[in-house]
């Protein structure tokens, strides 16, 4: 197993930022109009059948949205992480270079 992320810091905040521009079209899923549209159908059990497809929808999309959401959260967390990491490690090294000046 490598200790090496094999990424540079900026990739994870890309991803992050991918990941949120994607949710940008579903941040509300509302079918409500769509759902009512359901007495059109002629048919009791098909026009139930969409309004507890349509709710059961826009509950999944937005459960897929705050799982994602918080995805980008975590990979902005550990850009921040490795960012910070990183220069305290180019630090040290600085100071240690300076004291074997």
């Amino acid at each position: 197993m490598s200790t090496d992320l094999g990424v540079e810091p900026g990739v994870l905040k890309k991803g992050a930022s991918d990941i949120l521009e994607c949710l940008t079209p579903v941040q509300k899923v509302d079918l409500k109009s769509l759902a009512e549209q359901g007495s059109a159908i002629g048919d009791d059990s098909a026009a139930e059948a969409l309004v507890t497809f349509c709710g059961t929808w826009e509950l999944g999309a937005e459960f897929l949205a705050d799982c994602a959401a918080s995805l980008a959260e975590g990979l902005n967390s550990a850009n921040n992480n490795f960012t910070e990491t990183d220069q305290a490690i180019r630090d040290a090294v600085n100071s240690v270079k300076s004291d074997l000046s």
